[in-house]
């Protein structure tokens, strides 16, 4: 055959190739088009009729979270250092914190469990130190785009103090040791006339829910994960366990329970400049050879999670 036939051939093939990768990728936008636009039906058919608050929220999360998944990649290319526990303490570049526990019926805190506790702007409302500065910033936010001040109704207490809620509520109470008000690291919030479920109808509550994350709270116990946490939905109730873990966690939809399952012990994840790792914390501590800074954060069960800056 001749090189000019040839030539000619080859061409009108990737000409056809391209077409169907361009007709893939158009195929692609459509579905994600028809997506949004039956989400939006539905919406609109919310805001006309009689829809509870939890439904019309569902959606409007729903169709915010369309593409907003976030992978955590599997690292295999990194070189790693074993440090034992009294190494890292020693190390100006390694934090410990207690944000990533998981505090739950199935793990409760223990009678050991100690934190550093602080009156927040000397209002009465006791916190962890870690919440000062993301909260402060949250309440800062909450005021300047809707005039609204962001008070707290419930935030670190004693055992004595969830012992007596437990005897005052009863089945409706966590058990002592399985609140996580008791390790500083959870707050009730409202503004004024939104507390309790009512705090989602508020433009402020609604804004907390969505944005939260950026400053490294999240949901604790969200519309979608009372099959995991074994509570309904809370969206007056954040629980703050630091970035980058609040974006993953919400921008994949998931529950904290869920979020500590896919960590699986032994394996490094990467993500947006991070390596995460769940580590036994019975052996030597791994971090990649060259590292900006490192914080780790017991789990609670019986491992450490580590979160590495690279």
């Amino acid at each position: 055959m001749p090189a000019a036939k040839v030539g000619s051939l080859f061409k009108m093939k990737e000409r056809r190739i391209g077409m169907k990768i361009n007709n893939k990728g158009k195929k692609s936008f459509i579905r994600i088009v028809c997506v949004l636009l039956c989400l939006a039906a539905a919406f609109s058919v919310c805001l006309v009729f009689k829809v509870s608050p939890k439904a019309r929220y569902a959606l409007s999360d729903k169709i915010a979270h369309i593409g907003t998944a976030a992978k955590l990649e599997k690292t295999s290319d990194l070189s790693f250092e074993e440090y034992t526990l009294g190494e890292l303490k020693e190390n100006a570049k390694v934090t410990f914190d207690n944000n990533l526990m998981l505090i739950n019926t199935e793990h409760p805190l223990d009678g050991s469990y100690e934190t550093e506790i602080c009156d927040y702007k000397d209002r009465g409302v006791l916190m962890s130190t870690a919440l000062y500065e993301p909260f402060e910033a949250l309440s800062n936010e909450v005021l300047s785009r809707f005039d609204e001040t962001l008070y707290v109704s419930s935030s670190y207490r004693t055992k004595e103090e969830q012992e007596k809620i437990k005897e005052e509520e009863g089945d409706t109470a966590q058990a002592v040791g399985a609140s996580e008000h008791q390790a500083g690291l959870a707050l009730d919030v409202y503004v004024m006339y939104y507390a309790g479920m009512g705090f989602i109808k508020s433009d402020a509550g609604r804004f907390v829910n969505d944005s939260c994350s950026e400053y490294g709270f999240i949901i604790r116990y969200p519309y979608y994960g009372e099959k995991s946490t074994g509570i309904s939905w809370e969206p007056w109730h954040i629980r703050y366990v630091g970035k980058p873990h609040s974006e993953i966690i919400y921008k994949n939809s998931m529950t904290l329970e869920e979020y500590t399952e896919s960590l699986k012990v032994g394996e490094f994840y990467e993500y947006d400049g991070y390596v995460i790792s769940r580590q036994n914390a019975e052996k030597p501590i791994k971090l990649p050879q060259k590292f900006k800074s490192a914080t780790i954060s017991p789990d609670n069960c019986g491992n450490y999670t580590v979160t590495v800056v690279i």
